[in-house]
């Protein structure tokens, strides 16, 4: 059997669960998955325990995502700064606010507040990709707990092309295991239908999205084989 045949195959709940704990053991960036706890209900997977910061908690979930056959995750594990890690709220809001000044891809007017360790990012941009770069820029500071994207999109006018625009976006990224994709497009909002293998490629089809301008909103409706 070759590897194209067996991810075709239907995997039982036992099997995620030893791929995903694998996949979190050989990804560098969690680093100790021990305190992780997981659970899989027809694809749905559930994460319970402690994470050290953020960064680990945010890569835990990504690492998760990738594994063919979930179909979702619930992450509802607790970030636990050890002693050396910890940063009071004033100085996690300092460092945000250099993070996003010297990044050269965040636009000026994006700001941070902290309350406990949550960090919430304001303003509003023109583009998705700005908005996900500000979010970068901040993931990973020692003391954050948890992050908030409240950055806004611009309303702009959307190309009466759009649709094409997407499309050729898509051809030109993917391959052929996705061509039954169908896409909308009205007034900046784009609507997915279809089937995608992973939530890796449906995150990576919202990312070539994301990237044309005059998109304001992703109805995605994409279904995870």
């Amino acid at each position: 059997m070759t590897l194209k045949d067996s991810i075709h195959i239907l995997k039982e709940d036992h099997e995620i669960h030893t791929d995903v704990r694998a996949e979190l053991k050989m990804d560098l960036d969690v680093t100790d998955e021990r305190d992780v706890e997981i659970t899989v209900d027809h694809g749905l997977v559930d994460l319970d325990g402690s994470a050290d910061s953020y960064a680990q908690k945010w890569a835990i979930e990504r690492a998760t995502y990738r594994v063919v056959g979930v179909k979702a995750v619930r992450n509802y594990l607790d970030v636990k700064p050890s002693k050396d890690d910890y940063r009071d709220d004033g100085e996690i809001e300092k460092a945000a606010k250099r993070s996003l000044e010297w990044d050269a891809r965040v636009p000026d007017g994006i700001r941070a507040t902290v309350t406990d360790g949550l960090l919430q990012l304001h303003g509003t941009v023109a583009r998705f990709s700005q908005r996900e770069a500000a979010e970068e820029a901040v993931r990973n500071l020692l003391g954050v707990r948890e992050v908030t994207n409240d950055i806004k999109l611009s309303i702009a006018e959307a190309a009466s092309d759009l649709k094409r625009d997407i499309e050729d976006a898509i051809r030109r990224r993917f391959d052929g295991t996705i061509a039954n994709i169908s896409v909308e497009a009205v007034g900046g909002v784009v609507t997915l239908n279809g089937i995608v293998p992973t939530f890796a490629v449906r995150d990576d089809i919202e990312r070539a999205i994301w990237s044309a301008p005059g998109v304001t909103r992703i109805d995605d409706q994409l279904q995870v084989a």
